[in-house]
This record gives structure tokens, C-alpha cells and sequence, in this order.
């Protein structure tokens, strides 16, 4: 039997990955920010502790990876929208970090990362002094 869908262009405007990106479910989502002394990184994490998250900086790319375990398999869902699995998120950081003074911590569902930034990154002041008038 063949059915037919009546909008069949609506999946056309879903959208999709960029090339080598993950799929939307399995992305993490995150906030990114900066101020004068660090970059901000959070992360969506419900449900993980800190020892299933592995974060890397390598260059300038941040990673962040985990694994949500899979639901009891004795279960049979009559809807199943969370993701399980492994996943990958890379961030390619724009700013020179000290990743010898990074901080991390994941409390309430939510990684938060500090990533000072590099001393010769940061912005310094001119001082100026007051001449004589000429």
C-alpha cells in the first residue's frame, strides 16, 4: 500500500549538519562567551556526572565528550526523544587560553568551564602622563 504525505517538502526544511558536524539530536548544546580575563564555556549535560565527561584542548579546538547511557532495555517506550549514546562536541577557541589555570565543574545538569585567558592575550594598559603644554 502506498501512502502519500501530504507535505512531503516539509522535511526539506529541517535542518541539517554541516559536514563533520553532529546530528541535532546528538548535539550538545552549549554557551560561549568572553570578558577581559577568561572564556566562558557552558554545557548541557542532564544526567551525567563529571567522571563520564572528558574535556581536551588541543590548538585552539576545546572537545568535550561523553556517553549518556542507554535506558533499561526491559523498557518499551511509547515515545523515546531523549538521546543515548556516545557524543562529541569541538570548539574552536578564537583566543590563546592558559589551560594550566582552567577551571570545570558540572553541578545541576550543567558543565561550566573557565578558560583564563593567555597573559599575552590579554589586554593591557598604555599609560599615559601629562606633558608639558607646548
Amino acid at each position: 500500500m502506498l501512502v502519500r504525505q501530504p507535505f512531503p517538502f516539509v522535511r526539506f526544511a529541517r535542518p541539517l549538519p554541516h559536514p563533520g558536524e553532529e546530528a541535532p539530536a546528538q548535539r550538545l548544546p552549549v554557551n560561549a562567551w568572553t570578558t577581559e580575563d577568561a572564556l566562558y564555556v557552558t554545557a548541557s549535560v542532564a544526567g551525567l556526572r563529571a567522571e563520564d565527561l572528558e574535556i581536551t584542548l588541543d590548538n585552539d579546538v576545546l572537545t568535550i565528550r561523553g556517553e549518556v547511557p542507554a535506558p533499561a532495555e526491559d523498557v518499551e517506550f511509547v515515545l523515546q526523544e531523549r538521546f543515548h549514546g556516545r557524543f562529541e562536541r569541538r570548539l574552536t577557541l578564537n583566543v590563546p587560553v592558559d589551560i594550566a589555570a582552567a577551571e570545570g565543574i558540572c553541578e545541576d545538569g550543567v558543565l561550566k568551564l573557565r578558560l583564563p585567558r593567555a597573559e599575552e592575550d590579554r589586554p593591557q594598559r598604555i599609560a599615559v602622563s601629562a606633558g608639558a603644554a607646548q
